[in-house]
């Protein structure tokens, strides 16, 4: 299931038309090796109606990658040893905000362990043990606890999910 916002930072200035496809490639790539990622790569959308030529509309074009950015789960940065302008602005916005920042040429390299890892593991479950009060036995009151399981991969789901929507709560309501 694709549950995981994935920003992507790479270069636009210079050679627009070819960094562009670029930024296609990644997000190409991100789709075919990652099956929870919805890659997102404002300079592939914005320039479709923005000049990033014209100071304005780059300007406004930024701001959009801003909000994006601000909705993901992660900044994956092609060229982090030479960032752009841009780009810099991008991974200080997510450092500050805690939006994990990853150098997207250690993604791939690692890529292959981590899938070997999480299919040798599984991810356990969170068992919540809930107190209940029933009531009072000879002037001493009675606790009987109920135990809720989660499994791992709700709470990945979860945590997702709020990251998402900072600020606000979830409910899960359990099925009967």
């Amino acid at each position: 299931m694709r549950n995981r916002l994935i920003y992507i930072c790479s270069p636009l200035r210079g050679d627009i038309e070819k960094n562009i496809q670029k930024a296609q490639g990644y997000c190409r790539e991100a789709v075919e090796l990652w099956p929870d990622v919805i890659p997102i790569a404002p300079h592939v959308y914005c320039t479709q109606f923005l000049d990033d030529t014209i100071p304005q509309e780059r300007e406004a074009g930024m701001e959009l990658g801003i909000a994006l950015l601000d909705m993901c789960d992660e900044l994956w940065v092609y060229g982090i040893n030479n960032p752009s302008e841009g780009m810099k602005k991008e991974i200080a916005y997510a450092k500050e905000h805690g939006i994990p920042v990853k150098d997207a040429a250690d993604l791939y390299r690692l890529r292959e362990q981590e899938k070997n890892r999480l299919e040798d593991k599984e991810l356990g479950d969170a068992l919540l043990v809930l107190p209940t009060h029933t009531g009072a036995i000879n002037g001493v009151a009675a606790f009987e606890s109920t135990t809720v399981r989660i499994s791992g991969e709700v709470i990945v789901e979860l945590a997702a999910e709020l990251r998402r929507n900072r600020g606000h709560d979830i409910t899960v309501e359990a099925e009967a």
